[in-house]
């Protein structure tokens, strides 16, 4: 047997290309499979450029791309149904599909990039744009460096229990937006779950989200992943909505926390059981274990009946209450995410495109002195996270750290980047300088360097997600110096512990950058007294 190290796919000896994802078989893999185009070739006027094959799938090619206007990577999902065929560049249908069938399925791949557009949130994939060539479709997407959630269940085995809720959280936050619009993802899965080295968590192909009418019986496609997908959506006259895709994100989080596929739930209807995930991991608590147990009920009524009453039975069973700090609506931004920074120098930020904001910052002395608080005093943090809204062109921080509090001698650059227009393509990139100490800076730096990637990153520390409750919801999690023991590395992780003061609120960032409108700017702080300084600082400032 050949094995396809693209998609890892068993193939009978001598076969050339796998016969799963269409890969050689024979020289390098990466150039992709047989029918794809070539790398280098141009489309949309030589705007798009293509280059090596990210994977394909029953419907489509997916490519690593660039976009020569706007100079940046992108993804170039291709119109490219199983059992198409390539004649020169143009893309034609084959065997028994009809022509009619093949513009009826390229139309709906045109409503995936319909439907992507709308939403402008962290946890979903973004779509820039889509047009028409080579009797076929195109869709170009953001490119998503990192890995899959199936992949880290691979190459890790199953997935501790606070990864998993965390995972299940973010994935309900986005969820809730594609409801919002009366829209269904009805393919959840951990194929389709990214992991970006941003720290985001990303729901992905939207190929066959669909609309719903709440409590209404409505006809849809029958397209299951079995294993994954409920009882009801084999079938095609029944009732669909929000707790159709609770099942799916329940199955999912029951595989990366055991390890052990779901069962089908046409097999469950006839009898065939499903252990309880605490049977499989005795370490998973019996409310974790309950929450995704009712999850996956095979009867709709006996289910969470919307996404959100799913994660709160989940962080309950955990013992996490989600914050009431979380904004309820997302972020203009398409970017969403807060990058790890890398520790900012003395000078003042001067992002691109930018200058309102060229202006250095704190430099004045600050109205308000923060006392440092002595070590049995109640920690600084307070209950975090803050988020503070402040309006003008020059902003003005304390200069005293912004996570200890101790006399501040460095800064540290905290961006974002946001942007408008059709498909967010003016995008640009703002940021401040916030005083720090060197010695925070420090280990925010070791925090963003911890040997091992993930959940385990974001737990020491660091500031990920975006306005739709991203960071807000990670910072809550972020404020335990206790956090640096589970770093992969001892040694990495003891040095943190040593740069820890007492009045310390975070291993990693203890600010983010969340965006503006006009100029009206939002941040969040870990560190109670350095927010309500900050926000009287300027308050008091714009008054007079």
């Amino acid at each position: 047997m050949i094995r396809c190290i693209v998609c890892d796919t068993e193939n009978p000896p001598g076969a050339a290309v796998c016969a799963a994802c269409g890969a050689s078989l024979r020289g390098d893999p990466a150039a992709g499979p047989a029918s794809s185009l070539p790398a280098g070739t141009q489309l949309h006027d030589g705007r798009y450029s293509v280059g090596r094959v990210l994977g394909q799938g029953g419907f489509g090619i997916t490519y690593l791309g660039a976009d020569a206007h706007l100079r940046r990577v992108v993804a170039i999902k291709e119109f490219f149904p199983h059992g198409s065929q390539r004649r020169e560049r143009e893309v034609h249908p084959t065997g028994g599909v009809t022509m009619a069938d093949f513009r009826a399925s390229r139309e709906r791949f045109l409503d995936e990039a319909r439907i992507l557009v709308q939403f402008h949130h962290p946890g979903i994939v973004d779509a820039y744009d889509t047009f028409s060539e080579n009797n076929t479709a195109y869709m170009v997407m953001e490119f998503l460096r990192g890995r899959s959630l199936m992949q880290l269940l691979e190459e890790t085995g199953p997935v501790p229990e606070y990864e998993t809720v965390e995972y299940g959280t973010r994935l309900g936050e986005a969820l809730e937006v594609v409801h919002a619009a009366h829209l269904l993802h009805r393919d959840i899965k951990p194929d389709n779950v990214m992991l970006t080295d941003d720290g985001r968590v990303v729901l992905i192909d939207f190929g066959t989200a669909r609309t719903f009418a709440a409590g209404k019986t409505g006809r849809m496609t029958t397209m299951v992943t079995p294993g994954y997908a409920p009882l009801e959506q084999y079938g095609q006259h029944v009732r669909f909505g929000p707790y159709t895709d609770v099942y799916a994100l329940g199955a999912t989080l029951y595989h990366i926390l055991t390890g052990h596929m779901p069962a089908d739930a046409t097999d469950r209807a006839t009898g065939a059981p499903l252990a309880p995930p605490r049977e499989l991991v005795p370490e998973v608590s019996p409310g974790v274990s309950d929450a995704i147990a009712w999850a996956m009920a095979i009867r709709v009524d006996e289910r969470p009946q919307t996404v959100s009453a799913f994660v709160d039975a989940l962080r309950a069973g955990r013992g996490v209450a989600r914050s009431a700090a979380q904004p309820a609506a997302p972020a203009p931004s398409p970017a969403g995410a807060l990058p790890l920074p890398e520790p900012a120098t003395g000078r003042a930020a001067t992002p691109d495109r930018s200058s309102d904001l060229d202006q250095p910052v704190g430099n004045s002395p600050p109205e308000y002195e923060l006392d440092v608080a002595p070590e049995s005093a109640e920690s600084p943090a307070g209950g975090g996270p803050f988020e503070v809204s402040v309006a003008g062109e020059t902003l003005y921080f304390p200069e005293q750290c912004a996570c200890c509090l101790q006399p501040s001698d460095a800064r540290y650059l905290t961006e974002h980047t946001g942007g408008d227009g059709p498909f967010f393509l003016f995008e640009e990139t703002r940021g401040w300088e916030v005083p720090y100490c060197s010695q925070c800076l420090e280990h925010v730096s070791l925090a963003a360097t911890t040997p091992r990637p993930g959940l385990g990153r974001l737990a020491a520390g660091t500031l990920v997600g975006a306005a739709l409750g991203g960071p807000v919801g990670m910072l809550v999690g972020l404020g335990s110096a206790a956090a640096s023991s589970i770093f992969g590395s001892a040694q990495h992780g003891a040095r943190l512990q040593s740069l820890l003061r007492p009045t310390c609120v975070s291993a990693g960032p203890a600010v983010a950058y969340l965006g503006w409108n006009r100029d009206i700017h939002r941040f969040v702080f870990l560190n109670r007294r350095y927010a309500e300084a900050f926000a009287a600082d300027n308050e008091q400032r714009d008054a007079a």
